[in-house]
């Protein structure tokens, strides 16, 4: 990632808000770019006058929301089609899961958002089973505003040294998102197990 992260930089500080735009989209459409690196990177820069730190901020939420839209949309539209195709309505984990994400939308959405590449399965599968528009929109808009700000204000502290904490900050963010996928797949097991007593 350092490699991926060392050639996206130049184009960052060439292209400021529209490149942390593009980054943020590409990123939320499961296509693997360091956006939490460069995120914290542009905090840093935003400290020393490089950046606004909150039109940074708008150009990735806006960027992770207009991805994530895409990705529901999508499996929205071509999704049932998919779903017959690969004849998933007979399985029974598919169909447990399908039912979770319904009855439990929100809170879903909105924790996937600091998960890493869970959110854009999220995404997908709430466009699969059609959770409501709101229900998806608003907890993903809620989600892809804290996560980014959490991102660019450690790096905006951090200001110069952000480089040498970002192993750190990587391995605290594999972490957050292994206990973001263990409480979904927690709370799942707890409502299945319900369910079927």
């Amino acid at each position: 990632m350092d490699f991926l992260l060392g050639s996206i930089l130049p184009y960052v500080l060439i292209y400021k808000y529209a490149a942390i735009f593009i980054i943020s989209f590409l990123g939320s459409m499961i296509i693997p770019l360091p956006v939490n690196l460069t995120l914290l990177a542009i905090g840093a820069f935003s400290s020393q006058g490089y950046f606004n730190i909150w039109l940074s901020l708008t150009a990735a939420t806006a960027g992770n929301v207009l991805g994530d839209m895409a990705d529901y949309l999508l499996a929205r539209k071509y999704g049932e089609a998919l779903i017959r195709k690969l004849n998933l309505r007979r399985n029974i984990f598919f169909q447990q899961l399908e039912e979770e994400l319904r009855s439990d939308a929100v809170s879903t959405v909105f924790t996937s958002r600091f998960a890493g590449s869970l959110s854009s399965i999220t995404n997908f599968l709430a466009g699969f089973v059609n959770v409501p528009l709101f229900s998806f929109l608003i907890p993903d808009i809620l989600g892809d505003f804290i996560e980014p700000l959490a991102v660019l204000l450690i790096g905006y502290i951090l200001g110069t040294y952000w480089s040498s904490a970002s192993d750190t900050l990587d391995v605290f963010a594999a972490l957050v998102a292994t206990s973001v996928i263990m409480f979904i797949f927690f709370r799942m097991y707890r409502r299945m197990a319900k369910r079927l007593s």
